[in-house]
């Protein structure tokens, strides 16, 4: 507790413990002296440093609101959470909501989840502070409430971002949904219909994809599918990128609040203050971090103000179209069976997002206002890049489309198909609303449910079958390759040559130790 003027203790916020934690870990000063400038007693600071765990824990997970002096949680958190995510959904879209409408939707939502509750004007009041709302008027057209927050940010709220940070430490992250498995002969059938379940939801998964706005850090790939064992996963030790699941491959608060934590913890070890944009979703809570600060867009103005919206992530799909579709003609020329399992596409994916360059990202960013360069430049410079690689994509989805006998799809549809439709985070029902805080509290469906893949899982060779590959890479690539294709297969030689001569030593030494634990 901290004291008054007038002799009485007061309530310390939550962010006030943080910022008392803070200063002890720095070391900077004694206890005695951080008590002396916050104006608490010693006892008081040494409580707080007792619960630390429970302290840090409440402010990671943006269970309470910072400025809040009591973690009193809610009778019914469930409901209390259901009707935040419907909240928040009203508001991305605009809708005005009042406080009465709040009351029938408690309610509503309450008995649709078997809850004995009546809401009442002071309940509300109170989960209101618990989640820092505050309801306002919404007047005029909503167009002209656009025009106003767009202009709001481009004159007030990136200014103050770009002040404040340096280039390299403002991200942007979004995610998007991708078909992984999609030829432009299925592009017609996905582009017309919405995929939030169902058959549809099987060949879709949901990619995070963040990076910083002068394109010389690309964060991690996050995906997230509907299965954590996938059988294609056999006998994998490391993926090729950050992953996890649910269900309905749908991003959720706790897997975002799990990646921006581990995010700010590495940000915080390297010393760094960052400033992290993103939308404001349902999915995306506002967790209170230590070296990441969460910067929210207004509400329906992404596709102006999101860099990741104005070309990284369809340029990130481009790529890994293109890899679709070189495969697919690889296998057609093979006379093999076509298939892509889970695996092949995380693979992909990695490769598509190293291919998307600096100059990409940092167009983008300036497209999104992120400079003070003309806009202007960004379209012109980023349409040139792309260009020198179009021809390819177009050469192989012109064949693709003959074979598969699909001629009215063009290759920017199939570049572009699940850019509209795929539900990552989707408006949801009420039974939707209830599906998803469930979830929220069971996120992992560890069995597969992809038929296709549960036999598609590749043998791991053995030492002598590798070495075999490998002399034949070689003499693949002696026909066919360059000195620089040589020397990155001189790395990837040696790199299998130490582990084959590690597992050998390790052998030959076990072997060894046992007949000499035998002969003593």
């Amino acid at each position: 507790m901290a004291k008054s003027s007038g002799g009485k203790q007061t309530a310390i916020s939550l962010k006030m413990k943080m910022e008392l934690l803070k200063a002890v870990d720095q070391k900077q000063k004694t206890k005695t002296e951080i008590c002396k400038d916050f104006d608490i007693a010693n006892s008081t600071l040494s409580t707080i440093i007792k619960k630390r765990e429970q302290i840090t824990e409440m402010f990671e997970r943006s269970k309470f609101e910072p400025e809040r002096k009591r973690m009193r949680t809610a009778k019914h958190e469930d409901l209390e959470t259901a009707l935040l995510v419907w909240f928040k959904q009203a508001r991305s879209q605009n809708a005005p909501i009042s406080g009465p409408l709040m009351l029938e939707r408690s309610n509503e939502l309450a008995k649709q989840m078997g809850i004995t509750f009546s809401a009442n004007p002071e309940w509300l009041e109170r989960f209101k502070k618990r989640n820092d709302i505050v309801l306002k008027n919404v007047c005029g057209e909503a167009n002209q409430v656009l025009l106003t927050m767009t202009a709001n940010w481009f004159q007030s709220t990136l200014p103050s971002i770009l002040e404040e940070y340096e280039a390299k430490d403002v991200f942007n992250a979004d995610e998007t949904g991708l078909f992984y498995r999609c030829l432009p002969n299925k592009t017609l059938l996905f582009k017309g219909q919405s995929c939030s379940g169902g058959k549809l939801s099987k060949e879709r998964i949901t990619v995070l994809v963040g990076c910083n706005s002068d394109g010389s850090e690309k964060l991690p790939l996050f995906v997230i599918g509907k299965s954590l064992k996938s059988w294609c996963f056999k006998n994998v030790r490391t993926l090729p990128v950050e992953y996890t699941a649910n269900k309905k491959a749908w991003k959720i608060a706790t897997m975002f609040t799990d990646w921006i934590v581990k995010l700010d913890e590495r940000f915080f070890r390297e010393k760094r203050k960052v400033a992290m944009i993103i939308d404001n979703c349902p999915a995306h809570p506002n967790v209170v971090l230590k070296a990441i600060k969460l910067i929210f867009l207004p509400p329906n103005t992404t596709s102006v103000l999101q860099p990741c919206d104005q070309g990284i992530i369809q340029n990130m799909k481009f790529f890994y179209r293109k890899q679709l579709l070189r495969k697919y003609l690889l296998a057609i020329e093979a006379n093999e069976d076509f298939s892509i399992n889970l695996l092949d596409a995380l693979h992909m994916l990695h490769s598509a997002w190293n291919s998307v360059t600096p100059r990409t990202i940092e167009n983008c960013f300036r497209h999104a206002g992120f400079s003070k360069v003309s806009d202007s430049l960004a379209p012109k410079e980023m349409e040139k890049e792309d260009i020198e690689t179009e021809p390819t994509l177009n050469e192989m989805f012109e064949k693709v489309s003959v074979l598969l006998d699909c001629p009215t799809v063009s290759s920017e549809e199939f570049v572009a198909v699940d850019d509209d439709n795929v539900c990552t985070a989707p408006i949801m029902a009420d039974k939707d609303i209830l599906e998803f805080v469930q979830s929220s509290k069971n996120i992992i469906d560890a069995d597969s449910d992809d038929e296709n893949e549960m036999n598609n899982a590749a043998p791991v060779p053995t030492s002598s079958e590798m070495r075999n590959i490998m002399k034949s890479m070689l003499s693949y690539l002696d026909a066919h390759s360059n000195d620089e294709m040589n020397n990155k297969m001189d790395d990837i030689e040696q790199f299998v040559d130490n582990l084959m001569l590690k597992k050998t030593i390790y052998v030959s030494c076990h072997f060894i130790n046992h007949f000499s634990d035998s002969d003593s």
